[in-house]
């Protein structure tokens, strides 16, 4: 028979083995930590771009890690594909006035440490069928944003954001995003096996905001899928969740 103690040592064994399980369940595909001082851009299409008008990404990470001094730079921009920011990049992905510059001299100018990439959602309108181009495209920009020194000494780390889904808002002159969400679910599932392939974090936005929208008691897009005040809150609670899952919190 075992001792009242041993007993004991069993049980508290057996529930963290089981904390840990329901941990990992949402995490993001690798560990993640910013470093004191880091410098981190965020690039991609309109949920990237949208972000601006709130401040809750910003917000979540400083007070995730409020004394690392962190340097927060949004280069979102509506309508930015991944293969714009690829080794040799379709400048058509990534459309810009005359002699803006690149999106490397512009990653460098902010001397990036990090880069969060938010991309999946223009390029799934081209459906299954465009599903190798993109996956294709993922990995260049990943291997070369990842063989850059942007900040003059280190590589840069990169952490891929996939979309959110599309909110049915029960209006006639909207979509319900049935046939959005079948796109959305695919290129969000293949920008994860790509991120897992080469080894960097993922953040899969699509699943969980599905389940937001179920549970809210007011829209969190304005139409369908582009997000509210209130959406870009719960969705930025949701990237620190699953990015920093791992990491010791440090909230204050």
């Amino acid at each position: 028979m075992h001792s009242p103690r041993g007993a004991l040592r069993s049980l508290l064994s057996a529930v963290l083995f089981a904390l840990t399980l329901f941990a990992g369940a949402g995490r993001a595909a690798e560990p993640f930590e910013l470093k004191p001082s880091d410098h981190v851009a965020i690039i991609g299409n309109t949920l990237a771009d949208r972000m601006q008008h709130d401040g809750w990404l910003e917000a979540y990470l400083q007070t995730r890690f409020p004394k690392h001094d962190l340097v927060v730079r949004n280069l979102g921009f509506s309508g930015d594909e991944v293969g714009g920011y690829t080794a040799t990049p379709d400048f058509n992905k990534r459309l810009r006035s005359a002699n803006f510059g690149s999106g490397d001299e512009w990653l460098k100018r902010c001397e990036a440490d990090v880069v969060i990439g938010m991309f999946g959602y223009n390029e799934s309108f081209a459906g299954e069928a465009g599903l190798d181009k993109f996956k294709a495209d993922l990995e260049s920009f990943i291997k070369h944003t990842t063989g850059q020194k942007y900040n003059g000494k280190s590589n840069a780390r990169v952490v891929l954001v996939g979309p959110v889904a599309h909110e049915n808002l029960k209006n006639p002159n909207l979509p319900d995003g049935t046939e959005n969400n079948k796109r959305l679910a695919l290129y969000s599932a293949s920008m994860a096996e790509v991120a897992k392939k080469n080894n960097v974090p993922f953040v899969d936005l699509f699943h969980p905001t599905q389940e937001l929208y179920a549970k809210a008691t007011e829209p969190l897009t304005i139409n369908g899928v582009h997000l509210t005040t209130k959406g870009n809150e719960l969705v930025s609670m949701e990237f620190d969740r699953s990015l920093f899952a791992w990491v010791p919190d440090t909230k204050v």
